[in-house]
């Protein structure tokens, strides 16, 4: 077994990649951000250190001694107060963790990409978006949009660069991850705790590929024990649409789903007045945001057969990353008391193991 460093080990996903590690026999060292406490990591033997991904002299101390690295630390945000951050942390300090590895000698990576990377692709575009997306998927620069996206898209391209110059490591794309330890939460979880809330009133009809955290965990382990030199897999579960996981959140909550379909360029206004009074007037996270509305609309049904074949990676059902996900977030206050008790009362939502 090697000695593996995970970057975000706090995070959402991180930590997740953390406990699928030590429980495979690795020995594992966390790198932890300093916005985030260390609640996700409660009962897992590992070490810590502190890293900082814009500093380039924190990430080497932090990386000193790792054999194998997996760096899933990033901003996921759709957005931000200063959008320049998200290319500070995901760009800039992707560069920080490939110059830090390969000074370090580390002998495996798995880098922590997106889905997002990979849809909507050239192909499918072609194909009148028929069929489902997989690792050869191109971007179509045509139809790219988004902060989020372009930050992970270039930092992508630093890895496949050091790819080629013989870095020895694999490219991971989970897909939509819910499941517990989202603290922040995550775009996605953010809408489950609307739902949660009863404040999910109206829907857009697209696609999800929907993911618990811990089959990406575990994915994330098999990629680094397994995966080829040079190759990229989707880390995904279940394709369901919009309206679908509004049904099953309904039938483990109690809670009504919502009836009426926004159409999407009503949604794409709404999104851009919504972002305007963020950036200008509360600085607070919008309801609805512009890159959101337009990942919604460009989402592709997705294929994880890659994985599955070459890893032996096995992803759980959609209902189970809901139902973990949904769970997680009422133990731990994020639904209103109100709509606790009456999740509660109905009784199908198990709680969290």
């Amino acid at each position: 077994m090697s000695r593996c460093f995970v970057t975000g080990g706090n995070g959402f996903i991180g930590s997740r990649i953390v406990r699928a590690l030590r429980t495979r026999g690795h020995e594992v060292i966390a790198g932890v951000g300093a916005n985030l406490d260390l609640r996700n990591l409660e009962g897992v033997d590992v070490e810590t250190r502190p890293l900082e991904l814009e500093d380039a002299e924190s990430v080497r101390r932090a990386l000193a001694g790792a054999e194998w690295l997996v760096h899933s630390a990033a901003i996921y945000s759709f957005w931000e107060p200063q959008a320049e951050r998200l290319y500070r942390v995901n760009v800039g300090g992707t560069r920080n963790v490939l110059r830090a590895a390969e000074e370090q000698g580390v002998r495996r990576m798995v880098y922590t990409s997106t889905f997002g990377t990979l849809t909507p692709s050239l192909e499918l575009a072609r194909e009148a978006a028929h069929g489902d997306e997989t690792e050869e998927g191109v971007f179509d620069l045509r139809r790219f949009h988004g902060h989020y996206k372009s930050s992970k898209a270039m930092a992508e391209m630093l890895v496949w660069r050091a790819m080629a110059c013989g870095l020895p490591a694999v490219i991971v794309h989970p897909t939509t991850v819910l499941g517990p330890g989202d603290q922040r939460p995550t775009p996605t979880g953010g809408m489950i705790v609307h739902f949660l809330n009863g404040r999910m009133k109206a829907y857009a009809e697209t696609v999800l590929n929907l993911v618990d955290v811990d089959d990406v965990a575990e994915g994330h382990a098999l990629a680094l024990e397994r995966g080829a030199r040079g190759a990229s897999y989707i880390l995904g579960g279940e394709n369901v649409t919009l309206s679908e996981l509004a049904r099953i959140l309904s039938e483990l909550t109690g809670i009504p789903e919502p009836r009426f379909a926004v159409p999407t360029r009503l949604l794409l206004g709404l999104g851009r007045i919504n972002e305007w009074w963020a950036d200008h007037v509360s600085h607070r996270t919008p309801l609805i945001d512009v890159e959101s509305t337009l990942h919604a609309i460009g989402n592709r049904r997705a294929s994880s057969a890659r994985a599955e074949k070459d890893l032996g990676y096995r992803p759980s059902e959609a209902r189970t990353a809901l139902a973990r996900a949904a769970a997680w977030f009422v133990a731990n206050g994020y639904a209103s008391p109100r709509y606790t008790a009456r999740i509660r009362a109905h009784g199908k939502l198990c709680e969290p193991a």
